[in-house]
């Protein structure tokens, strides 16, 4: 009979057991983990096998287009047949409404008409209005059967969805030809504008299309040429001028000056506008030793540009001239103090 042991403690453990006896690692018959399966990573697909499969799925997507396409002429034409039906039924529905209405003016007559014959003419008619009545009736009534027969075999409100689409599309499509139509007859008038030198007029013409189709690589380009060309004539007009004032105005400032301030000084090639700014300056300062004014100022804001200030018997400055400075800088109008602490004396 085997004999119970009570463990009353932890610490009995070490003494009941034999840890030397215990086994020092696994057993032998230990059974091994199993292996983890390779598995092959996704392999990388060829960029010509990429290539050809793109160019499968887009055949097939333009494959289902073109029938998709076919699909929807064959369902607008069936969208056609639903018209002339329900034009059909109108046109009887009006037929019956008409003959009902002859109907009761004639039985209306007939019931009080004073001669005999015309109460017979106005039986007859209204009799004849009966029948037309009748067959119009049963015109509606068949038509009305086939557009409900139609409907229930068509997707009506699709197909008529369809056809607003195609119709605002072809909308579209005849307001952009029109739209292209005349910016393209805007472009030739503009060009044969600038051909003939009516640049004002070649410039108000290329502006519109360039407003309206900014993109317009032609109008961009004829916008380019027009302002090239403007800036020549400007500056083929500041040289005139220049060789003008320098031989003929140096003994007559005040022309001079009134001359160079009628210069457009915009755009004008930097040496140009240099020499021109140079003139105007030394025309205008003999232009205030001639009339006798004491210590002008040269107010040159930006290159090329700039005005003559001289002071009144009030003590304020005012403009005597100006180049390029705008309608604000009229002669004779007073300058800041601002503007005048800028000013240097002119030489």
């Amino acid at each position: 009979m085997s004999r119970s042991i009570v463990v009353k403690s932890f610490a009995d453990l070490p003494r009941l057991l034999d840890l030397e006896e215990l086994p020092t690692g696994p057993a032998e018959d230990a059974v091994e983990p199993p292996p983890a399966e390779n598995v092959a990573p996704d392999r990388t697909p060829d960029l010509s096998e990429l290539l050809a499969e793109l160019e499968a799925a887009s055949a097939t997507l333009a494959a289902v287009a073109r029938q998709d396409q076919a699909t929807r002429a064959l369902a607008l034409r069936d969208l056609e047949q639903y018209d002339a039906l329900a034009a059909t039924l109108q046109e009887a529905e009006r037929a019956r409404d008409g003959a009902c209405d002859l109907k009761l003016r004639a039985e209306e007559l007939a019931d009080g008409a004073f001669a005999e014959e015309a109460r017979t003419t106005a039986a007859h008619v209204a009799g004849l209005a009966a029948r037309a009545e009748e067959a119009a009736a049963r015109l509606a009534d068949a038509r009305c059967a086939e557009l409900k027969n139609l409907a229930a075999r068509l997707d009506v409100g699709r197909l008529l969805a369809e056809r607003r689409r195609q119709e605002e599309a072809d909308r579209l499509r005849a307001a952009e030809a029109e739209r292209a139509g005349r910016l393209s007859g805007a472009l030739a008038e503009a060009s044969e504008a600038l051909r003939a030198g009516r640049l004002e007029e070649a410039k108000a013409l290329a502006g519109v299309v360039s407003t309206e189709d900014p993109n317009n690589a032609e109008a961009a380009s004829l916008v380019t040429i027009i302002a090239q060309r403007e800036a020549a004539v400007k500056s083929v007009a500041a040289e005139e001028t220049l060789w003008t004032v320098r031989r003929e105005l140096r003994r007559s400032p005040a022309e001079a000056v009134a001359r160079l301030e009628g210069i457009d000084v915009d755009g004008l090639p930097t040496p140009l506008a240099a020499q021109v700014f140079g003139e105007w300056a030394r025309a205008c300062s003999r232009l205030c030793r001639e009339r006798g004014l004491a210590e002008p100022l040269r107010y040159a804001p930006d290159p090329g540009r700039g005005a003559i200030l001289a002071r009144e018997s009030g003590g304020e400055y005012v403009v005597v001239s100006a180049l390029g400075m705008g309608p604000a800088w009229e002669v004779g109008s007073v300058v800041g103090e601002r503007q005048v602490r800028r000013a240097r004396p002119l030489r």
